[in-house]
């Protein structure tokens, strides 16, 4: 199996050759941090060791937030943290996506429509919360986490939400559940 980093070395300049005019620069830099990555490009680290003197040499890593060599890491704790944050009960996961006809043109407006797609699924979740069809709380609890391809490597913007089975009732502050 092979690494990201291995993927991108080995194809990077070919795809970048190709299709880099009509990549975001922010794309480009990405792909680039992670060819570089534990190279000499990003220079390098020599450790000595106290008890036998022996000097071990390791290459920097890039610590781009989407090289998976560098922050793996940090997704960890990041679980972590949301695990303990977690309501008690039922949790499901939710996904919002966009029809084919609109990706090319959110390709072209990433920031812009993001954030458009975050705000209409993210105010849809809280419209629904309140009905008690749905869930019948006042303050739901629920985080996203946008996703750009698809399983076949096509680009695919859709946000997966985890949302749990209930919502808190602001009146006296307790947890309901469906």
């Amino acid at each position: 199996m092979y690494s990201i980093n291995e993927i991108f070395r080995t194809f990077g300049p070919e795809y970048m050759a190709s299709f880099g005019m009509s990549m975001p620069n922010e794309h480009q830099k990405v792909i680039k941090a992670i060819m570089a990555c534990r190279t000499q490009a990003c220079g390098m680290i020599v450790y000595k060791c106290i008890e036998c003197g022996v000097q071990h040499m390791s290459f920097r890593s890039c610590g781009n937030r989407h090289c998976p060599k560098c922050q793996n890491h940090k997704i960890k704790l990041w679980v972590q943290r949301q695990m303990k944050q977690q309501l008690p009960g039922h949790h499901f996961m939710i996904t919002f996506t966009v029809p084919e006809g609109l990706r090319r043109f959110i390709r072209s407006n990433q920031r812009v429509a993001y954030a458009a797609l975050f705000m209409a699924s993210s105010q849809t979740l809280k419209k629904l919360t309140p009905d008690p069809k749905f869930i019948g709380g006042d303050l739901p609890g629920f985080f996203g986490v946008l996703h750009t391809w698809g399983r076949q490597l096509q680009y695919h913007p859709h946000i997966h939400y985890i949302v749990p089975g209930g919502a808190i009732l602001k009146k006296d502050g307790i947890a309901r559940f469906a």
